[in-house]
């Protein structure tokens, strides 16, 4: 059966200018097929580190300009660009001048 999220009940974690929400994960969907998280990030702002995990994982850039670092190697990101990361790769993202908005997506869940 189709479900609504609405803003009040998604998940949201804030610190030092990034902002993350949880569009799915498995105790909102009820099954571990797909983790999809929403982060934004203010103008200039590194997030931290986001640690490895099994699945491999995607960040589509919804909106804004930054860097991804994985390990020794950073990448631009640009509006509508997808950085695709490998099993076990570790990475920060870095907001450019207005902000960075970015879907962090992988499956299964594996919360």
């Amino acid at each position: 059966m189709p479900t609504i999220f609405k803003p009040k009940d998604l998940p949201v974690s804030e610190k030092a200018g990034v902002n993350i929400t949880t569009l799915a994960n498995q105790a909102m969907l009820g099954t571990d097929a797909l983790q999809v998280k929403r982060i934004t990030l203010e103008a200039s702002v590194k997030s931290s580190i986001f640690e490895s995990i099994a699945p491999e994982r995607f960040v589509y850039v919804v909106r804004g300009k930054g860097q991804a670092y994985v390990g020794e190697q950073s990448f631009p990101l640009d509006a509508e660009s997808m950085l695709w990361l490998e099993k076990d790769d570790t990475f920060y993202l870095e907001a450019g001048a207005d902000g960075l908005e970015v879907l962090l997506c992988h499956a299964p869940a594996s919360e």
